[in-house]
């Protein structure tokens, strides 16, 4: 019997429901230094054109993916914390226990401040660490720890020469070097010890490393398919740069510390292979002293013209009004009280 548009319409919801069970939507984390293109690298990988404002404490967007028609649609939730470290309270909103077996986390670092560099680096990856570890802890979910431990481990190849050495982050990790533009012109034995430093630090993590450019085409696009990879488990490039004249570009589990090598060449007075993360940023931080960046707390965004809306500003003017009137008038009446 010939189908009509509409039962051939519900055939095709039902089967997308059904191919879909036991799916569920990715969660994209985005963290780092302030003002180091966080908006930017996630406006690119959503294909917006508009230009992004000022990302105020923590903002939530949506990537959708069409697999096929057959399918439907994948979903990827992605906040991004805004103020480097000032919101990191904030942290227990985008990771929870229900996304944690689907979090991924971008951890964009500005090449261009690397007196901040470190400090905002390893406060932020140490507060999600913790807030990681504060849900597997109080889950009533026994096989939550070992997922996580399995897919964390899943991300070095087998039989790596450093396996035993490497202590994975606890969900997939991307470190983005951002202004990779303002790098290129710095003095080449700085831009080698930033990268051996962050090659290390990403290697130890099990994490993909690459630099960016907002100014460059080619690798936004290098970073929209890595993120792509994260959110929606598409394929990405496998090829390597690692020469620090050049913007590197390394997958999780394809560098090695025997590639990363000794700094002996470098003007350091460790001249030995780093054994652990902590001599790596003894090194990195005696060059470049770290400032804690103050916790300021910004402008009320309300006064923003970039963030103008007519009717509600209209109002909020119109209650501003009425709120000096009201206090206009229990002043009086105090006043005539206390005659």
């Amino acid at each position: 019997m010939t189908k009509n548009l509409w039962e051939i319409a519900v055939e095709q919801h039902r089967e997308s429901q059904s191919d879909s069970k036991g799916k569920q939507d990715s969660t994209l984390l985005l963290v780092g230094s302030k003002k180091a293109g966080k908006s930017t690298i996630c406006y690119k990988f959503l294909d917006r054109t508009e230009t992004p404002k000022s990302t105020l404490a923590l903002e939530y967007l949506f990537g959708r993916r069409n697999k096929a028609i057959e399918s439907g649609k994948e979903i990827c939730h992605i906040w991004e914390l805004g103020g480097a470290t000032l919101f990191m309270d904030l942290l227990e909103i985008p990771i929870n226990l229900e996304n944690l077996r689907n979090l991924s986390v971008v951890l964009v670092l500005d090449l261009s401040k690397v007196e901040e560099l470190w400090y905002t680096m390893q406060t932020l990856l140490d507060e999600i660490r913790r807030r990681i570890d504060h849900i597997v802890d109080t889950s009533k979910d026994p096989s939550l720890k070992k997922t996580l431990f399995d897919n964390a481990r899943s991300r070095i190849p087998t039989g790596h020469e450093d396996s035993d050495s490497i202590e994975p982050f606890p969900v997939p990790l991307l470190i983005i070097g951002s202004k990779y533009d303002l790098l290129q012109t710095e003095d080449f034995q700085k831009k080698k010890l930033i990268g051996k430093c962050l090659r290390f630090l990403a290697h130890f993590y099990a994490a993909s490393l690459q630099f960016v450019s907002s100014k460059s085409e080619t690798l936004i696009s290098k970073s929209r398919v890595s993120i792509s990879a994260m959110a929606f488990g598409t394929s990405c490039s496998k090829t390597t740069v690692s020469d620090h004249n050049k913007p590197i570009y390394i997958c999780a589990g394809a560098d090695s510390f025997e590639s990363i090598g000794s700094f002996s060449t470098l003007n350091v007075e460790n001249k030995s292979t780093p054994k652990s993360i902590e001599t790596v940023k003894n090194i990195f931080t005696s060059h470049f002293p770290q400032v804690e960046s103050k916790s300021i707390i910004p402008d009320d965004p309300a006064e923003d013209p970039n963030f103008k809306e007519l009717d509600i500003d209209n109002m909020r003017a119109q209650k501003k009004k009425e709120l000096l009137e009201y206090k206009k008038q229990q002043k009086g009446i105090i006043d005539r009280l206390n005659m």
